[in-house]
């Protein structure tokens, strides 16, 4: 039996998603459970700002559908509080990773370590920590996910397979 992940993560190599190519995924259940796996992943490693300045607002919209598809509605309603909250202070659709990266309140330094971007986020000091909150609640239902996905995925993923 496959589980989700890898297959979202082999999905994922030939396409992805950070450059927008989603219409090479030849499915639209394989664009939702790239999505899921890369909330999953950049939720879980460094928090919803993480997430969205990696993917977009695109991913986002495609990882909340498929959280409510999968029967992970809490799990959805976490994603869309985050992004409510950056919504409030950030236009974030269309932005590219860099003008996103705006939104992380950590120094980021290039490989050869120039500095690409300074500490402080572009949302207010007051936000910040609660994106971070409602990171760890979404990271606390990381189980719930797993399950989740692979319930609903598994027919599909193991179908194509064997095509």
């Amino acid at each position: 039996m496959v589980n989700w992940y890898d297959a979202a993560l082999e999905y994922e190599r030939p396409t992805p998603a950070l450059d927008g190519r989603w219409s090479a995924l030849s499915t639209d259940w394989q664009r939702e459970l790239v999505a899921l796996m890369l909330a999953h992943r950049d939720i879980n490693n460094g928090g919803y700002l993480q997430f969205l300045a990696n993917h977009g607002r695109r991913v986002y919209e495609y990882a909340a559908q498929t959280l409510r598809a999968i029967g992970g509605q809490p799990m959805a309603g976490i994603l869309d509080r985050c992004q409510s909250l950056v919504d409030k202070h950030f236009f974030c659709a269309g932005r590219t990773r860099e003008e996103l990266a705006q939104l992380l309140p950590n120094q980021i330094f290039s490989r050869k370590g120039r500095e690409i971007k300074s500490a402080g986020s572009a949302l207010p000091k007051r936000v910040v920590p609660q994106l971070r909150d409602l990171s760890y609640e979404f990271m606390a239902v990381a189980d719930d996910i797993d399950r989740l996905a692979q319930a609903h995925y598994r027919t599909m993923v193991a179908g194509a397979r064997r095509g």
